[in-house]
């Protein structure tokens, strides 16, 4: 009987013996592990930084794309309300005065050739 509880105790201190090398091994890894992430942390803060500002400056040029595209479509539609009104006022002079109505569309050709003239710094 004793020999029976002897070999399941030498059982026992073998097993104990696996289970203290596994987890020796295990905290030397996790300690190499914590080594390589502190020696990268600055590394990485430094890349979560620049990713910061990147995305700040493409939120910026998308805010001014869209700011853009705004003014855009204030001018496309002042230009269309102009050319409206133009074309009616033409309609009624040429009714009207024949003579001042061809003045009028020189003129009207004038302003769309000065229209289509780029600005510059508008690009």
């Amino acid at each position: 009987m004793y020999v029976f509880i002897a070999i399941i105790f030498i059982a026992e201190l073998v097993l104990a013996k696996d289970i203290i090398c596994w987890i020796y091994r295990a905290d030397k890894k996790v300690k190499a592990l914590d080594k390589t992430v502190a020696d990268n942390a600055p590394i990485l803060l430094s890349a979560i930084k620049k990713f910061r500002q990147c995305i700040c400056v493409t939120q910026d040029y998308i805010e001014k794309g869209i700011q853009f595209l705004e003014k855009k479509k204030i001018e496309f539609w002042q230009r269309i309300i102009n050319l409206v009104l133009i074309y009616l006022i033409l309609l009624i002079m040429k009714v009207k005065f024949k003579k001042a109505a061809t003045y009028c569309q020189y003129a009207v050709f004038l302003k769309e050739c000065w229209d289509s003239i780029p600005v510059v710094g508008s690009l």
